[in-house]
């Protein structure tokens, strides 16, 4: 008897086949088939075989790399040209075809796994003492105020020293930036250094500002007041920089930027100086805050009088508080009328030391591990005046710590570790964005110590982010917007998922990733380990990119592994004496008799 057989296409075998949400369908025989593969889970498997593509990609690329270690912009142009071409035919978004191509470029991998099939990829653990802290130590000084003062020195041919000095990469970065344009600047010993000598110039060079947008607004500001042209390439967030908007201003100031890569927001750029610069320059809302600044640092030693008005700009407050003081102790002839500034030429006086304040985003993380476990945290150094910057200070008192600032002391302590927060938690206002990861680090360590604890509102900008640290931090929010945690080898509080035809479907979290999660810049790392101070019993928390915080502060883990009293200085170890050498002299009857000279030896 001739049976008709329906051919189906060969499908990935899946070990999760006998899950709930697959659906049975009907074979012709009557017989259930196994349940059908979702869509989620398919995706899922595309997803990995993309990232496995792109590793194979990577891996071919660095085959192409040259002697220097780079790849030949020729190929690199001929690889972009062909990917262009490839995405025209199926799609017109720019960012495939921009944007995407870049960070395929740029993207890094960890090593292959070691040979007993075992991954030899560990990450970092996060497991202080869970002792009462007792810091006290020299806060880290601003970063963009140290990079404008030593800037001011370098363009003005004037010596500056700055100690202590906050020596990140992009401290570092400015410091190669100045000297490649003929400044002395050394770094040594935590401090940063320029000598005096002449003024720098505008030379026609290719300038690399690192991964800053602010090395290049200030350096920005320094090129426009001169005839000059230049090019500037920067690392992979000034490629994926939407520059857009300071491509429309700089006509306005007798310049042009140029996108060296074609259809590109981003970096590499050229840029084409007049030097004839208008009385007046009215700046728009969307042009960023940070072009201000350089240009404002930039305005005392333009030719001719100029007028910046800011009226305009979200961030005009920032920008003052944190400029205007250092052009005043410069001695800039500058006036304030309201949100705008009258700039007139003069010869500025850098001082040889000049006071820095803190750099809060940093500040107020360190004063933060009082609440988390406890005792007393003393930096030396002043609690700038900005906006914003009180907020941070409001956010750790609603905590219970007893927050103190003076001249040139602060001081955050507290009797306890937080294990509870007050029922009206809520972010301060004016909290800067950059600071919201305290916050929920905050509720975290609540919740991880048992108590109740539910989400600051004004999270929803984050909302993602927030999901993937609280998951890396062992913690869920249930029903009612609570956060819970569990204990090692219980199950995940289950959530609610929509199926294949939209209704909710009950599913268990998945478990904690052993890897480690990778923190999408330096304060949500920082906010982690705020949190594995309340771990408990659990095991330390990992993170797997380190590295995102030492680019920003790098004493932190030096810092963070020695609690609950870190010494940041390092111990001087003196050099092992060298044994002594056996000189045993050797006593013989023979005579040395030397050759006797030839005459024309003499």
């Amino acid at each position: 008897m001739n049976e008709h057989h329906e051919f189906r296409p060969a499908q990935r075998p899946d070990k999760r086949s006998d899950r709930p949400e697959g659906r049975f369908e009907a074979r012709s025989d009557g017989k259930p088939e196994r349940p059908r593969r979702s869509l989620r889970e398919t995706v899922c498997d595309i997803d990995r075989d993309i990232l496995r593509m792109l590793m194979r990609r990577h891996n071919l690329i660095r085959r192409m790399y040259n002697a220097k270690g780079f790849l030949e912009p020729a190929e690199e142009k001929s690889i972009r040209e062909s990917w262009e071409a490839a995405v025209s035919r199926v799609s017109r978004d720019p960012r495939l075809s921009g944007r995407f191509f870049t960070l395929m470029q740029e993207m890094e991998f960890l090593p292959r796994p070691g040979e007993d099939g075992e991954a030899q990829r560990p990450a970092f653990n996060l497991a202080p003492a869970d002792l009462p802290v007792r810091l006290s130590m020299a806060a880290p000084r601003a970063c963009r105020l140290t990079r404008a003062w030593i800037a001011l020195a370098a363009c003005h041919g004037q010596s500056v020293r700055i100690a202590p000095a906050l020596m990140n990469d992009p401290v570092v970065d400015c410091v190669k930036l100045l000297n490649q344009l003929g400044a002395h600047v050394n770094r040594d010993d935590g401090a940063v250094h320029v000598a005096a000598g002449a003024p720098l110039g505008t030379p026609d060079k290719v300038l690399f500002v690192g991964d800053s947008a602010w090395n290049f607004y200030l350096l920005l500001g320094h090129y426009l007041g001169r005839p000059s042209r230049t090019k500037f390439t920067g690392g992979a967030a000034l490629k994926l920089a939407d520059l857009s908007a300071v491509r429309r201003f700089l006509p306005l100031m007798g310049a042009r930027l140029v996108h060296v890569v074609p259809k590109s927001d981003g970096f590499p750029v050229r840029i084409e100086c007049s030097g004839v610069l208008p009385g007046k320059v009215v700046f728009p809302a969307d042009a960023p805050v940070e072009l201000a600044e350089g240009i404002m640092l930039a305005a005392p030693a333009y030719e001719r009088a100029i007028t910046l008005d800011l009226a305009a700009m979200p961030g005009r407050e920032l920008a003052f508080a944190r400029i205007l003081p250092v052009l005043e102790a410069a001695g800039a002839d500058v006036r304030r009328e309201g949100d705008t500034l009258h700039f007139q030429p003069c010869a500025l006086t850098i001082p040889v030391e000049p006071d820095l304040p803190a750099e809060p985003e940093l500040a107020v993380f360190l004063m933060g591990l009082a609440p988390a476990l406890g005792g007393e945290v003393r930096l030396e150094g002043r609690w700038p005046e900005w906006p914003g910057a009180e907020a941070g200070l409001q956010l750790l008192r609603r905590t219970g710590a007893r927050v103190e600032c003076s001249a040139t002391e602060m001081l955050a302590c507290s009797q306890k570790p937080l294990a509870g927060l007050p029922g009206d938690f809520a972010l301060p206002e004016g909290l800067p964005a950059s600071w919201r990861p305290l916050a929920v680090a905050l509720s975290a360590m609540t919740a991880l110590r048992g108590g109740h604890a539910t989400l600051p509102a004004g999270l929803e900008a984050e909302e993602t982010v927030v999901e993937s640290y609280l998951h890396a931090a062992g913690l869920a929010l249930d029903a009612e917007g609570r956060l819970t945690a569990w204990k090692p080898g219980e199950e995940m509080p289950e959530t609610e998922e929509p199926d294949e035809e939209g209704r909710p479907v009950r599913k268990p979290r998945p478990a904690l990733q052993a890897r480690g999660w990778n923190a999408p810049d330096a304060t949500w790392a920082v906010a982690l380990a705020l949190a594995a101070c309340a771990r408990g019993k659990q095991e330390g928390f990992k993170l797997g990119n380190p590295g995102v915080l030492t680019e920003l502060y790098p004493p932190f883990w030096v810092l963070y592994n020695n609690l609950p009293e870190p010494h940041m200085t390092r111990e001087h170890r003196e050099a092992p004496a060298e044994p002594a050498r056996n000189r045993r002299r050797v006593i013989t009857n023979a005579v040395a008799v030397p050759p006797p000279l030839e005459d024309e030896d003499y």
